[in-house]
């Protein structure tokens, strides 16, 4: 009886063992996904930052639409007036010269305040017609944020046992990139991003199994290599970057398993690559940024 009884209790407790082993390991692969899935979310904002900084320097943005406010001048208003009084003359013949005088004194307050009127209307943009302008303050502010998201992004990949050179030099290039924004140079600002940007694919390789998505940043990072170079005119570097392009992204997403609409814009996507080689065959900034502007986003659409 009393064997049967330590039997019983042995038993008892290697259950108990197995079970808290059990939920030990259940509660640390939940947390593991959950930092895996944190980290995914602060690479795609990091990502789209990035993406929104480098654009911003040549001012493409993804709709070619923007918005301009002007002032309805005074002569505008003036003669919006006038109109009026010469169409109420017609309608109501001879006027007493006391409502003139009434009517001369609202169009006068009406043109005091005009300069409060204010128009607003869309006006359609492009490379092109681009005059070329940096805002250099808006882009200081969001270099300046960045800051604020550093620590908790570096935190998460220390966590999930990212190479400790990698996030070391991805908050040098941090660095690097304030102080060229700071001194508004633009080739080594865009430079730096690219640079920074570099370092996305190394930490997708901790953070998710997601092939496509891993795909399609490769492709966005060897695109971003030649985009940044455009302004030196070192037309051999950015040819080399364009066909590591093509290559990156040929063999990862051309003829994948994939439902047949999203394979009609990745077949799409490989001949606007292959159009852009052909805009630096022709060294043609404008042609290049065009074409750029048109195939990053299709891939954003993947």
């Amino acid at each position: 009886m009393k064997k049967y009884k330590k039997f019983l209790f042995l038993f008892i407790i290697i259950i108990a063992v197995v079970l808290g082993v059990f939920l030990y390991t259940s509660v640390s692969k939940e947390n593991t996904v959950s930092s895996e899935e944190k980290s995914l979310s602060e690479i795609e904002y990091l990502e789209k930052k990035l993406v929104t900084l480098l654009n911003q320097l040549n001012n493409i943005e993804s709709r070619n639409y923007n918005l301009s406010v002007s002032k309805i001048t005074e002569q505008e208003e003036s003669s919006q007036s006038q109109s009026e009084e010469s169409s109420k003359k017609e309608d109501s013949g001879t006027e007493s010269e006391s409502n003139k005088n009434n009517q001369q004194g609202a169009s006068n307050n009406e043109q005091s305040n005009v300069e409060d009127n204010e128009e607003y209307t869309l006006k359609e943009d492009g490379i092109l017609n681009n005059n070329g302008q940096i805002d250099w303050d808006d882009i200081k502010k969001e270099v300046e944020n960045l800051y604020s998201q550093i620590p908790t992004i570096t935190l998460d990949l220390y966590s999930l046992d990212v190479a400790k050179e990698d996030v070391l030099g991805f908050n040098q290039e941090i660095d690097n990139l304030t102080i060229s924004v700071q001194e508004e140079n633009k080739e080594n600002t865009l430079s730096n991003l690219s640079k920074i940007y570099e370092f996305i694919p190394r930490f997708l390789e901790k953070i998710t199994d997601n092939m496509t998505y891993k795909a399609v940043i490769n492709t966005k990072n060897e695109l971003f290599k030649a985009y940044s170079k455009l302004d030196s005119g070192n037309w051999d570097e950015i040819s080399n970057d364009v066909t590591n392009t093509i290559n990156i992204y040929s063999n990862n997403l051309i003829n994948t398993n994939t439902d047949e609409n999203k394979q009609y814009s990745i077949n799409k996507i490989y001949i606007m690559l292959n159009e852009l080689q052909n805009a630096v065959k022709l060294q043609d900034r404008a042609i290049f940024l065009i074409k750029y502007e048109n195939v990053l986003e299709e891939v954003n659409n993947l």
